[in-house]
């Protein structure tokens, strides 16, 4: 009698357990797609800056000052 409400008990466990992860995995996939949409309308500023004739990086700026300099 005890071994089978041990095992009802570990069933119980497991499932919670399960609904657990399930929910928690919800929440984050909800709060990422929340700010890869928060974070789209920053990108195509960026992306404007740099076709605009900005370097892309400090190396290419730190370049093209040596190359004034000589």
């Amino acid at each position: 009698m005890k071994s089978h409400a041990d095992k009802i008990k570990h069933t119980v466990t497991t499932i919670e357990k399960t609904i657990g992860t399930v929910k928690r995995y919800l929440q984050l996939t909800i709060v990422i797609a929340t700010k890869q949409r928060a974070n789209d309308n920053v990108m195509p500023r960026m992306r404007a800056k740099v076709s605009a004739g900005s370097p892309p990086s400090c190396h290419a700026s730190t370049a093209e000052n040596r190359k004034t300099l000589r």
